[in-house]
């Protein structure tokens, strides 16, 4: 007997509730609220039911008015509120406005798979009454762009459906390692940018003279590590043993296909003043860490020395005892008196005494 009371309860007092939360209006405010829509519409151009005007409150009271309600904007930059007034009794109000404009828009005509490359024919243009977040408005947003998920027909077309795309390249034939990759063999592919690795994702002219780096099958998509890529550096043409000097004897500027160490030597300007720190074999790419500045005077070496006193120049040849750098002191002897003296590079096998 109890519980049923209480469920009665209960039930009468949602009842009551929903009543109170939605208000009947009242035939003056459902005039008001009619004329008021009219007449925004007509000023901006839109139909009735694009136009709220927010006097639901069941606090705001209207009063009968004899005549019809004079309107206007509240103010002439905006269209968010209007003012309403009774000319009969001088009664106003100031009333809030929402436009929906309507929004020209995009649903898909098919079902569709992710991952499906998209173009300007799957899709057609639908009118909404209503403004949607992301929605797509041209066609041309359709461009590179494949699906980020399976859409069904009449799906409207959003921005977070649509992904990028990238184009890879994909082998029509067999290609064997070492085999130069023939542009004609190389097909374009467009992928979803999901669908591909950062590998596959290199520009063409990479393919330019470049060869495979392992046997590659028809269909393959290629990446960097399927390719050697030409690169001119300098090479080693010879065993170089430690202390050396390069020289065009030795190396030479010459095509290389394959990694390169970030430090190889794309050019051979100055290589006659450096001299290897290690043994290079025949073939390889030269670095810069193989390399030092050579002395330009070592033991045994003949050096011009030069002695000025006053106008008086002088120049003696002496053997020397010790290597140097430029601006480096060294021992020289003379090889007839036996003589020893210091001196300071200035040149390749050239000194001033000190």
């Amino acid at each position: 007997m109890y519980k049923s009371i209480i469920l009665f309860a209960i039930v009468f007092y949602s009842c009551l509730v929903t009543a109170q939360n939605t208000p009947e209006l009242s035939a003056n405010k459902h005039a008001l609220i009619k004329q008021a829509k009219i007449w925004v519409a007509e000023q901006v151009k839109l139909e009735p039911d694009q136009v709220e005007i927010s006097a639901t409150d069941r606090r705001l009271k209207i009063p009968r008015c004899d005549s019809t309600f004079d309107i206007s904007f509240s103010y002439p930059s905006s269209q968010e509120s209007i003012r309403i007034s009774c000319p009969n009794t001088n009664w106003q109000v100031f009333v809030g406005v929402k436009l929906i404009k309507n929004a020209l828009g995009f649903v898909f005509k098919a079902d569709m798979p992710v991952g499906q490359l998209l173009s300007s024919d799957d899709i057609k243009p639908i009118v909404l009454k209503t403004s949607v977040r992301g929605l797509v408005r041209e066609p041309n947003a359709l461009k590179d762009m494949s699906l980020s998920k399976s859409v069904s027909a009449g799906d409207l077309v959003l921005q977070q459906y649509l992904t990028e795309t990238v184009i890879v390249f994909q082998i029509k034939k067999d290609i064997l390692a070492g085999e130069f990759i023939d542009l004609k063999s190389i097909k374009n592919v467009r992928k979803p940018l999901s669908l591909t690795s950062s590998t596959q994702r290199f520009p063409s002219r990479l393919l330019n003279q470049s060869t495979a780096a392992r046997n590659l099958r028809e269909g393959t998509i290629l990446s960097r590590e399927d390719l050697r890529v030409k690169h001119v550096v300098m090479i080693s043409k010879e065993i170089i043993g430690r202390g050396q000097k390069l020289s065009s004897v030795n190396s030479a500027l010459a095509p290389f296909y394959g990694p390169l160490p970030n430090d190889a030597l794309f050019s051979d300007a100055g290589i006659s003043q450096m001299e290897t720190i290690r043994t290079i074999p025949p073939g390889q790419p030269i670095r810069i860490s193989d390399l030092r500045p050579a002395p330009l005077v070592r033991p045994d070496d003949v050096v011009m020395l030069s002695i000025e006193k006053g106008s008086l120049q002088i120049t003696i040849p002496m053997i020397a005892l010790s290597k140097g750098q430029l601006g480096e002191q060294i021992t020289l002897i003379n090889p007839d008196s036996k003589e020893q003296v210091r001196a300071i590079v200035t040149g390749p096998r050239k000194a001033e005494i000190l």
